[in-house]
């Protein structure tokens, strides 16, 4: 479908006139230009952007010199020419200038994470610490000492666009409650005054909200850089850590759900008559293959040292780690089978023993998804880095300023018409 017929579907119209609002045109073309620019392969010239998005080359290069002159965009040396005309300036996502903070609090550790614009990590900070309980003021204080940190190395120039905290339960967006983390022992927290009392005042200052952290683990995974999309468009991601959580990506976007709250497979049942999980039910998938599981079997502190048994053989470690490859391989075929996705990708603490598991689900798949005579499932692991719900939070921050892009650019007349803006 052409851009210029989407445009013309979408634009929204004064219900009096039938007239499109010049503002809301401008936002969205301006929001078009950046999300084409951010997400090329290779750095795009003005007139590479007239052509993919459908607009007159005039428009297209007025949108460019907006986002440029706002900082979200930036202009490389220009190649040399090898022709007529003024050779080709090409664009790329502007560095230093807008970043967000990613934040994360899990069960035994927060992180934080300051990125830019073009993906560059201006700070980081990590902490390991007991963060369960059913007050949760000590570890928000916690988490917003981590953030100071890193809002300390932000240099003067740069602008703090927004702050996204990545918790492991459920969220409510619109109310930044978090509503049940029950890993966390957390019900109804609103962690906002906390953070702000704990010296994070900006989180009243600039945009804020609450994510799911599997979600925001998948959004990493599904990019390179903020808002350029990774070479896993579709999948299924598995987040291990204390439980289990998940995303579904699809065509790099992660499906949520109307309430936001899609993806808690460590909830899944695998077997009703099982041992009770932290939720109130019996049997969950976390109950077999979550850290916490798995440590108390084999009678460890880490999930390194499961593996570093099951490896040399001790019995216990064994039927662990098999019993947790045969439970997740049970909760993805049957994911696979409602969802229709054959790529699952394990990260966290499921990422470490992929090896071990893949066996066992290997062999449920093989059995269990209708799909597979025609097609071959494909089980990858991803970084083992703890820190990746609190980067992909970031880039939950940063992604915003690509939604609206208008907000930061300086204000411009509307004189441009419908006609004006596409061919």
């Amino acid at each position: 479908m052409l851009w210029a017929k989407v445009k013309r579907m979408s634009i929204h119209q004064d219900p009096a006139t039938g007239v499109a609002r010049q503002g809301s045109l401008r936002a969205r073309n301006l929001s078009l230009v950046a999300r084409h620019v951010f997400a090329a392969h290779t750095p795009p010239a003005r007139t590479d952007v007239a052509k993919a998005t459908g607009m007159t080359r005039s428009t297209a290069s007025r949108m460019v010199d907006d986002l440029v002159a706002a900082g979200i965009v930036g202009e490389s040396t220009p190649a040399p020419a090898t022709g007529r005309g003024r050779p080709a300036t090409p664009l790329h996502a502007r560095a230093g200038t807008f970043t967000a903070l990613g934040l994360e609090i899990n069960v035994g550790h927060c992180a934080a994470r300051l990125v830019d614009l073009a993906g560059n990590v201006m700070a980081a900070a990590d902490m390991t610490a007991d963060n369960t309980g059913p007050d949760p003021a000590d570890a928000l204080t916690r988490l917003a000492s981590l953030a100071r940190q890193c809002l300390e190395a932000l240099p003067a120039a740069a602008t703090l666009a927004g702050i996204q905290l990545a918790v492991p339960g459920l969220v409510d967006r619109q109310s930044h409650m978090v509503l049940r983390a029950p890993n966390l022992g957390w019900h109804d927290v609103d962690p906002r005054p906390v953070l702000r009392d704990g010296g994070l005042p900006e989180i009243f200052e600039v945009d804020f909200g609450v994510v799911n952290e599997a979600d925001c683990a998948a959004i990493y995974v599904a990019h390179e850089r903020p808002g350029h999309p990774g070479p896993l468009d579709t999948f299924l991601y598995l987040s291990g850590e204390i439980g289990i959580g998940s995303a579904l990506v699809v065509s790099g976007s992660v499906s949520l759900g109307p309430r936001g709250w899609a993806g808690e497979i460590g909830h899944t049942c695998i077997d009703p008559a099982g041992p009770r999980c932290s939720c109130g039910a019996t049997g969950c998938l976390e109950r077999y293959a979550g850290t916490r599981a798995l440590t108390k079997l084999v009678g460890v502190d880490a999930i390194e040292s499961v593996r570093d048994a099951c490896l040399a053989g001790e019995a216990a470690a064994v039927d662990a780690v098999h019993a947790a490859g045969r439970a997740l391989g049970l909760a993805l075929a049957n994911a696979g089978n409602l969802l229709d996705i054959t790529t699952i990708v394990l990260g966290g603490d499921l990422a470490l023993l992929i090896e071990e598991y893949r066996p066992f689900i290997e062999h449920e798949l093989d059995t269990r998804l209708l799909a597979r005579p025609f097609t071959e499932p494909r089980l990858l692991a991803t970084t083992t880095d703890h820190a990746a719900p609190a980067f992909g939070a970031a880039y939950v921050g940063l992604d915003r300023i690509l939604d609206d892009p208008a907000r930061w650019t300086p204000s411009q007349g509307t004189g441009e018409s419908l006609n004006d803006l596409l061919d």
